[in-house]
């Protein structure tokens, strides 16, 4: 039975952090749409890629991101991306995660995930933990979304 993401018709790309197996492999059994880095863009090219290449490309395919760990908001290079291509990001809020751990996380919080994405608008980064969700800040000089 699909879930919430597969109902919704939403497609996610994975940063390299959340590998190309363990954390797409799980998310795929519950019938959620990914693609790795390494399916994109090959095993090696992937390793290569700059993170604001990866991120605008995806936002523009309509992909969601799901990236290991939040420093992607506080790089302002790659926050400015985040912001200028209306990319939608979900974030662990611990990096230090193993696969598995990472993936119940991702799956717990499905429908609150489905109903961020569904329900804000402009470009985000929420932080995704055992606790839920919380809004990260994106540090874009610009650009100052609130948590």
């Amino acid at each position: 039975m699909a879930g919430e993401a597969a109902e919704a018709g939403l497609n996610f790309f994975l940063d390299r952090g959340l590998g190309s197996r363990i954390v797409p492999n799980a998310l795929r059994d519950a019938g959620w749409v990914v693609e790795t880095m390494d399916e994109r863009y090959g095993k090696d090219d992937s390793q290569r890629i700059e993170d604001t290449q990866w991120i605008e490309e995806a936002t523009l395919r309509g992909d969601i991101l799901l990236c290991k760990d939040l420093a992607i908001t506080r790089n302002p290079v790659e926050a400015q991306v985040i912001f200028m291509s209306g990319a939608r990001v979900f974030a662990m809020s611990n990096a230090g995660m193993i696969g598995r751990d990472m993936a119940d996380i991702f799956l717990t919080n499905e429908l609150k995930i489905v109903q961020a994405i569904q329900r804000v608008s402009e470009p985000f980064v929420f932080a995704v933990g055992p606790n839920g969700l919380r809004r990260a800040r994106l540090r874009y000089p610009d650009q100052a979304l609130e948590p």
